[in-house]
Formats: structure tokens, C-alpha cells, sequence
């Protein structure tokens, strides 16, 4: 009977050590879960909070149209497009740099949709808008087509010094002042030259529009104002006597009186759009006068936009 005893007595801490062991590990894993849920609770609300005080922080969304790089190329394609008025662009109060529309071409010549006719003394006061001018010992005249200062002349005019032109041009004031010219451009088949002023800040420019041979006709009424002599803005008229063409270029033949110095000069109808530039009289003849078509100042501007715009 004792043996029993001493063997139940052994039996009883054997299960109270497994019951022991078995509370323990449920309250580790407890503990861990409970653990895993605040790291990744806490975690969640910090990121909810920074995005929220942050939102441009936020991760980009494939689907919004104001976002990401494909974005801003969309926009720089719809502002090109809308050029063309094809697709209207999207309200934004910023338009990114590249998608900004390239800058307007300058334009070298004024031209009129439907000019109305003048009186002679209108016509006679576009003499603020032809000048004398002046490179080396060359002396002649040029018109003003733009109001970027622009000039047109004839190339034997300024082929003695190309690159030292100035121009004397009349003020409002009365009194004529004296500017320099740069050269853009010229073509001595032609025996065009396209100039500008170095600087148009203290000038009032009134650029002559620029007129078409097709509008032309033997018998019509035109006006030239040029500088003869050095005589500084002569305005002479006479009629147009006929339109001819030699080596490939359109000249018009004119009955106003014209003399050295008149080269360049204006030749204008009675709209006061330029016909043409005052060019060359045949010697030991009477009124055999020519002027240069303003079709070839326009066809040599358009076929050298480099000239304007490099």
C-alpha cells in the first residue's frame, strides 16, 4: 500500500506542468497577434496622417489627365492641335514650358485685304515712310514695308558698302534724323536688298502695304516719291505704260520722271499700296522708266524667311 501512494504522488505535477505549458504558448501567441496589429495599426494611421497634411505626396493615378509624364505630352499635343483649331486646350492655370505655342513669325511686309482709294496728298504723305540712303558714295532710296522696321531697296543702291547703311527718315517733328540699317538679306539677280533698323524705339514708322501686279493695268494712275539728286522725298505721278518682263522678272513701265537716286524708291497707286520699287530709265530716251514689281519683293521675302526669322 505505501508503494501506491509514492506512484500517485509522482502522476500529479506531470499535468500541471502541461496544462502550464499549454496556457503559456496561447498567451505568447496572443501577445504576438496583438503585437503584429498595433505595428501595423500605428503604421497605417502615420500614413493616413502624411498623406493626408501631404497630399502632393500621393502616389500618381494612372487614369487622372493632370498627372505624370504622358500627361504634359497630351497637353503640349492638344495646345499644337488648337493651333489648327482642331481641339480646344484644358483649363489650367499653368501651361507647362514646353507646351508653350511656338513664337509668331515676324512679318517683313504689311499687306491690305481692301485697301480704299486716296487723295493725292494722302498719297503724298507716305513720304514719311520712304528714306534716303546712304553707303559709301552710293546714294539712293528704300521703303518701309513693316513695322519692324523693314526696309526694301534695290542692291546697287548699297552694294558700294553693304553693311554701313543708314537711312534718313522724317520725323513728325518736321526734322529728319539719321538712323544705321543692318542687312538681312539680298539678291543681286534681282537687284533686291532687304534691311532693317538697329533700333526702332525713337521712330514712328508707317510701313507701306504692299500691292499686286495683278491688279495692274496700262493707262492706271501712279505716284513715285523717292530722293532725285539727294532731293530728299520728290513726289512725282504719271500713268502706268505698260507691264513687261525681262530675265524671268516682272518690271513696270512708268511714265513718272525718275532720276539717279530714285533707286528704291516708291512706286505706289492710288490706294497707297506699293506697286513697286523705282529701278532704272533707259538714257537718250524720253520717259522710258521701269520699276521692279512688288510680286518679286513678296516671292523673295517668302522663298528667304531666314532673313526675318533666324
Amino acid at each position: 500500500m505505501p508503494a501506491k501512494k509514492t506512484g500517485q504522488a509522482k502522476e500529479a505535477p506531470a499535468t500541471k506542468t502541461k496544462t502550464v505549458s499549454k496556457s503559456l504558448a496561447i498567451t505568447m501567441i496572443a501577445g504576438f497577434t496583438f503585437m503584429l496589429l498595433f505595428v501595423y495599426g500605428t503604421a497605417g494611421f502615420l500614413l493616413f496622417q502624411y498623406f493626408r497634411e501631404n497630399p502632393g505626396s500621393a502616389p500618381a493615378v494612372a487614369e487622372s489627365p493632370s498627372q505624370g509624364t504622358e500627361s504634359s505630352f497630351d497637353s503640349m499635343i492638344s495646345l499644337d492641335e488648337n493651333e489648327s483649331g482642331d481641339v480646344p486646350p484644358a483649363e489650367s492655370e499653368e501651361v507647362p514650358l514646353l507646351a508653350q505655342p511656338p513664337m509668331q513669325m515676324t512679318a517683313a511686309y504689311l499687306r491690305l485685304e481692301e485697301p480704299l482709294e486716296k487723295s493725292m496728298e494722302q498719297i503724298a504723305s507716305l513720304k514719311k515712310s520712304v528714306v534716303l540712303l546712304e553707303a559709301g558714295e552710293s546714294q539712293g532710296s528704300g521703303v518701309v514695308i513693316s513695322g519692324q522696321g523693314h526696309v526694301i531697296t534695290n542692291f546697287h543702291v548699297i552694294e558700294d558698302s553693304p553693311y554701313l547703311v543708314k537711312a534718313t527718315l522724317d520725323a513728325d517733328t518736321g526734322v529728319a534724323g539719321q538712323w544705321e540699317l543692318m542687312l538681312l538679306g539680298y539678291d543681286r539677280s534681282k537687284d533686291l536688298a532687304l534691311l532693317q533698323f538697329k533700333r526702332t524705339r525713337d521712330i514712328s514708322l508707317q510701313p507701306i502695304p504692299l500691292g499686286s501686279i495683278d491688279t495692274v493695268s496700262a493707262g492706271q494712275r501712279i505716284v513715285t516719291i523717292g530722293s532725285p539728286r539727294g532731293l530728299m522725298n520728290t513726289v512725282s505721278d504719271g500713268i502706268v505704260s505698260g507691264i513687261r518682263q525681262f530675265d524671268n522678272t516682272s518690271y513696270l513701265q512708268i511714265s513718272a520722271p525718275i532720276s539717279p537716286g530714285n533707286s528704291g524708291g516708291a512706286l505706289l497707286n492710288m490706294k497707297g499700296e506699293l506697286l513697286g520699287l523705282t529701278t532704272f530709265k533707259v538714257t537718250e530716251s524720253e520717259n522710258l522708266n521701269f520699276a521692279i514689281s512688288a510680286d518679286e519683293v513678296k516671292a523673295l521675302i517668302d522663298a528667304n524667311p531666314h532673313w526675318v526669322n533666324p
